[in-house]
């Protein structure tokens, strides 16, 4: 059985729509994200994780608030 969290599964769902998100790859450890404009983040999808997550996304696109 997977841990899973509502939160995590709104920021994704979120994500996948984005257009300045060009890659979202599956790792062990988590998401690997690439914006258009070459820069990457991997997020470890905790509870925790939520917030440097935000702060990545207002800086490379054009989300600029993640509803979890």
């Amino acid at each position: 059985m997977k841990h899973r969290d509502s939160g995590n599964l709104k920021i994704l769902k979120q994500l996948r729509k984005c257009p300045e998100i060009k890659d979202i790859r599956a790792t062990a450890k988590g998401y690997m994200l690439m914006a258009t404009n070459g820069k990457q983040y991997l997020a470890h999808m905790s509870p925790k994780a939520h917030h440097p997550l935000r702060k990545w996304c207002r800086e490379n696109t054009s989300i600029k608030q993640l509803k979890f």
